[in-house]
Parts: structure tokens; C-alpha cells; sequence
């Protein structure tokens, strides 16, 4: 429920979904925030003739429920479900709470169906089925590499058996596989980024809102969209210093390779899944590879798929370099908005990895350092955050989980507050010896 406020009309407890104007154009670090203090208002009003505030997503009494009878926007707690609201029908037959058919969206003038999603399972209770099916797709992508390496083509009815097992979990809670993607780490990059990009880009439909039909070819599409590099000489795969041209060319047969692996099964698969594969690393600017498509034809399949496969090369550390920082790698993809990808699927991008990712590592006012453990979707800054070391920088021996949202008060009475993100391995850190 968007309503136009012009900026001197702006209050505390408001969510501001929309400004007036691009968010780069504005020194908000977030897309989309909830009003929380003067600054805030002051910030706004000099930069702003009037936002779009999402009451649905307000707080105390700038809040207003969505009447009955009109739909709801993702990430908001469900009302009574009236007549011309329908729940859900899904083609697969998953184990999934009820989900309610929402208003269809339009991103980068691609237009889709979505859903009503419910965050309502915590991480904690979310972690033991994610940890199953998180090992069951490891195991799906060795067996993978196996059949292929065999010359046979890989077992296609196991892949989506699989990605049933990650949709579940990403419909529950789509921060317990982030998680793991970021600890669960084995000496095989190729799984590892294979993995990673497809819970990410499987949390970033959910977060937009796509049904879970299309989260599922989502899955199938990025969990098979590199199986071509099985078929390139291992010493071109795992070389660490730079590519020749030639080396280049023959890197980006992937995408061929891998089409022709998939044989016949390749025309049996949903519209997404084969723009996935074919397309994920195609641009709009025309740039891309292999068919150098432009703009719409690109599809929003591939360009999200392109996108997160971006983020994930970027988020990891590889056997060349260490991890990069989070803000550096949002900076990075804001350099490809209106060139790479469009603008629009670029921001929400963004606004769903957020200011503290999953797994980021940071510091506390308290002097204590912690893991972002699980996001808040409306309060991006309060996130909940696992204690790793004391204020001394000392091991805790039992993480225990402090929930920003709360407003936690440390010894000398103040909220506690992240005060900065530190470097991955910092202190000699490593999250998962602490939780896993």
C-alpha cells in the first residue's frame, strides 16, 4: 500500500519505499528504510519533494493494515484472506505453508506473477532442514560432475527432486541456506560458487516475490548453468593468474558445452531454466556472451541469473585473492546498473542483499564482534547478530544471539549499535567453528 507524502508531511515510523528521484542520486545507503530519527527527516526534506511510503511496512501508528479484498506486498504478515484473494496453486508438490496470490509487478519491463511470503519460521528452526538439503545438493553436483565426466548427461529428475529440498527451505526462511552458503565452504570452488549463486538467486525471487514454480526453474536453470566447464581442461579452470584472449574464448564455451550435455532434456525444460543456462552471461548493453543479445531479449531469468552469478564471483574468496568486503562489492554493482543490467533490477538487487549481509562479520559499540546472523526487513540496520568475542576480543565460548531490533542496551546503558564491518578472517575469526 503506496501513498505519495510530500516530504514536510513526513513522520517517524513511516517506511519509505520510494524517493522522488534515483537512490543513487541520494545519500540514503539503503533502498528502502523505515523514518527513525530527526536526521532521517531532515535528510529527506532536503533531498526530497515528496517519497512513496509503504504503510503496510510503517511502524506504531503510521501503520495501516492492507484492507481486505486488496493484495498484499511481499514480507508482511498475512490478514484474513477475503474472496477475491486466492491462495496459491503450484504445479510441484512441496511442503509449503499457505501462500497468497499477490498483485503481478513489472522489473526492467518484464512483468510477473508473484506471491505473499511470510517471514515467520527463525533461522534457529530453519537451520536443521537447510543443513539436509544444503548436503543433498552438494552431493547432487559431485554426481553430476561424475555422469558427465562419464559422457553421459546428467540425471535431470534428481535435480529437481533436489531443488525441492532448497525451495522448501527458501520459502521458510531464505537466510538459513545463505548462511550455509557462507560457512559450508569445501576446497571445490566450482561447487561452491555453483551452490552459492543458486540459493542466492533463489532468495532474490522469493524476495521479489515469484512464486515458487519460479523459484524452482530458478534453481534447476543456475544449479546447471556451468555444467559446460566440466568439459575445459582443469588446468584452464583453476589458473590463477590472467587469461589470454584465446583461454578467454575458450572459457566462454561453457555455455555451448553445456547445451549440448543437456541434449534432448534441454527442450523439455521451463522457458526460465533455458534462459538461465543460455543466457546468464548475456548484458542488456549488448556486451555479453554468446549471442550478444540487447536489452528485453536478454529476459529477466537471465539477467537476474547474470546478476547474482556477478555477486557470488565477487562475494567469495578464491584461490588468487581473499574475500572482498560487502560495500565494495555493492559499489561494484552499482557501476553495472544501466550498462549490465537494467537500473530497476539492479536496485532491488541491492536492497535485497542489503547493508549487512548474511555472514558479514562486524563490530559492536559494545566492543564486541559478531556475525550477521539473520536480516530484519524492515529495520535493515538492526539486524540479529551472533556475539563471537568479548569487548576484550576474547573467544565466547557459547555464541549467544542478540536481536538489534530489540534495542539491547550495553553496560553504559546505550542501544547497542554495529559502529563497523570488519574484513573477513578478521581476529582470526572463522564463523563456523562457532556454529555450524
Amino acid at each position: 500500500m503506496l501513498h505519495m507524502v510530500a516530504s514536510p508531511d513526513l513522520r517517524k515510523g513511516m517506511f519509505v519505499a520510494k524517493l522522488d528521484r534515483p537512490w543513487l542520486e541520494s545519500p540514503f545507503l539503503i533502498q528502502g528504510f523505515l523514518i527513525e530519527d530527526d536526521e532521517q527527516l531532515t535528510q529527506l526534506r532536503e533531498v526530497c519533494r515528496y517519497v512513496m511510503v509503504d504503510r503496510t511496512r510503517s511502524v506504531g501508528v503510521e501503520y495501516r493494515a492492507e484492507p481486505v479484498g486488496e493484495t498484499l506486498p511481499p514480507h508482511h504478515p498475512p490478514v484474513n484472506v477475503g474472496p477475491e484473494q486466492a491462495l496459491y496453486r503450484g504445479k510441484r508438490k512441496l511442503k509449503l505453508p499457505p501462500l497468497q496470490e499477490a498483485e503481478a509487478r513489472d522489473l526492467g519491463g518484464h512483468q510477473f506473477a508473484t506471491v505473499q511470503y511470510v517471514d515467520d519460521v527463525p533461522i534457529e528452526d530453519e537451520l536443521p532442514a537447510a543443513r539436509i538439503a544444503y548436503q543433498g545438493t552438494q552431493d547432487l553436483l559431485r554426481d553430476i560432475n561424475t555422469q558427465v565426466a562419464a559422457g553421459m548427461a546428467p540425471d535431470v529428475e534428481h535435480v529437481g527432486r533436489t531443488v525441492d529440498g532448497l525451495i522448501e527451505c527458501v520459502v521458510r526462511n531464505a537466510d538459513a541456506l545463505v548462511w550455509l552458503s557462507k560457512l559450508k565452504r569445501t576446497d571445490n570452488e566450482t561447487y561452491d560458487h555453483t551452490l552459492s549463486t543458486s540459493i542466492h538467486l533463489m532468495a532474490f525471487g522469493r524476495y521479489l516475490g515469484l512464486p515458487p514454480d519460479e523459484l524452482h526453474a530458478m534453481g534447476i536453470g543456475s544449479l546447471l548453468k556451468d555444467i559446460g566447464f566440466i568439459r575445459l581442461p582443469a588446468e584452464l579452470l583453476h589458473k590463477t593468474s590472467g587469461l589470454t584472449p584465446t583461454e578467454r574464448g575458450r572459457m566462454r564455451e561453457h555455455v555451448r558445452l553445456g547445451r549440448e550435455i543437456l541434449g534432448g532434456d534441454f527442450a523439455s525444460f521451463e522457458p526460465a531454466v533455458r534462459d538461465i543456462i543460455l543466457k546468464h552471461h548475456e548484458r542488456v548493453d549488448g556486451s555479453g556472451y554468446p549471442a550478444r543479445l540487447h536489452g528485453k531479449a536478454v529476459g529477466l531469468a537471465g539477467e537476474m541469473a547474470g546478476l547474482t552469478d556477478s555477486y557470488c564471483a565477487m562475494l567469495y574468496p578464491r584461490s588468487f585473492r581473499p574475500a572482498r568486503k560487502s560495500q565494495w562489492i555493492i559499489d561494484q554493482i552499482n557501476t553495472m546498473r544501466d550498462r549490465h543490467f537494467t537500473a530497476s533490477v539492479v536496485d532491488e538487487f541491492v536492497q535485497f542483499i542489503g547493508i549487512y549481509p548474511v555472514g558479514t562479520l562486524v563490530e559492536l559499540n559494545s566492543g564486541e564482534v559478531g556475525v550477521v546472523f539473520e536480516q530484519n526487513r524492515v529495520r535493515r540496520l538492526k539486524p540479529r547478530i551472533m556475539v563471537l568475542l568479548g569487548p576484550d576480543k576474547s573467544p565466547n565460548p557459547s555464541p549467544g544471539i542478540i536481536n538489534l531490533l530489540n534495542d539491547p542496551l550495553v553496560k553504559d546503558g546505550m542501544p547497542y549499535k554495529i559502529v563497523r564491518v570488519l574484513p573477513s578472517g578478521s581476529f582470526g575469526l572463522d564463523p563456523k567453528e562457532f556454529y555450524l
